[in-house]
């Protein structure tokens, strides 16, 4: 475990938010490691758990570090209601998202701080992802749009940004109202309202999370549900502005709607995940 004394007071604090709700025994404490491993170490770790039949605080009971906060609410409530209540309690300018399966690379908070602090513009970056399994093993990555142009071209037809490892600032996003309930796909949809108040986008080329996928996570189980709403949140933001390509898209997604979801699941790694990672300029 890192020292919480080893970083200095002069570095930037950034503001690490993370929704919990049934966290994996195992998977859970490795995240929180990995989070506290950052090579960049001035950080404000808030977890917000709602209620289930584990409970997190048991699973990381042993480590104590001063810049974890760990709520864990009376009441089930839902991510977004979540991660607003720790966009509340965030000081750090920069904000961190992340998931409670997904590990991080060792260099991923400062990579990005220094991408912000060479671009006072930027609202919003995210990465390149590492696929893993349960186990750990690499499936491959998943890669996006890296200019702004092509990020918020791209979000007529999919998520451009992903969530788990993507920073912002937390004033711009405070002033949309944060995360919203309306749509299921609640980063989705916040991407979508920055992008139309004129936000600027970027996406690091190279991998700063490993992104897993297991059995229990929302990933699969609520891969259908996530898609129709999905359908259902571009039509509502982009109604009008779709081009002959997006409506293709938005087809073949229908189409998925219909199919058991462990074709759904496999038909969109194939779609979203590849054994290469393409070159910098891609």
């Amino acid at each position: 475990m890192s020292d919480p004394g080893s970083f200095s007071p002069s570095q930037p604090l950034v503001s690490v938010v993370m929704g919990v709700w049934n966290p994996h025994p195992l998977h859970f404490p490795e995240v929180i490691q990995s989070i506290l491993a950052q090579t960049h170490q001035n950080l404000q770790i808030i977890l917000i758990e709602d209620p289930s039949e584990r409970d997190g605080r048991e699973m990381i009971r042993d480590i104590q570090d001063d810049r974890l906060i760990h709520i864990r609410n009376v009441d089930r409530t839902s991510l977004p209601d979540q991660l607003n209540q720790g966009l509340r309690l965030a000081e750090g300018e920069l904000v961190a998202r992340g998931d409670a399966d997904d590990i991080w690379e060792p260099h991923r908070v400062a990579t990005q701080l220094r991408i912000f602090q060479e671009d006072p513009e930027l609202v919003v970056l995210g990465s390149t992802l590492t696929v893993i399994d349960e186990q750990g093993n690499p499936l491959g990555y998943r890669d996006y749009p890296r200019s702004h142009e092509a990020i918020v071209k791209a979000m007529r037809r999919y998520n451009p940004i992903a969530q788990p490892v993507v920073m912002f600032r937390r004033e711009e996003v405070m002033q949309l109202g944060g995360y919203q309930k309306e749509f299921f796909v609640e980063d989705y949809d916040l991407w979508c309202r920055l992008a139309l108040a004129g936000a600027k986008f970027a996406n690091y080329p190279e991998p700063l999370l490993k992104y897993r996928i297991h059995p229990e996570g929302m990933k699969s189980t609520r891969l259908k549900k996530q898609l129709g709403e999905t359908i259902r949140m571009k039509e509502a933001h982009f109604r009008g502005q779709l081009t002959a390509a997006d409506q293709v898209r938005l087809l073949a997604e229908r189409t998925l709607l219909w199919l058991p979801s462990r074709w759904v699941l496999w038909l969109f790694g194939r779609m979203t995940f590849q054994k290469k990672l393409p070159g910098r300029n891609a």
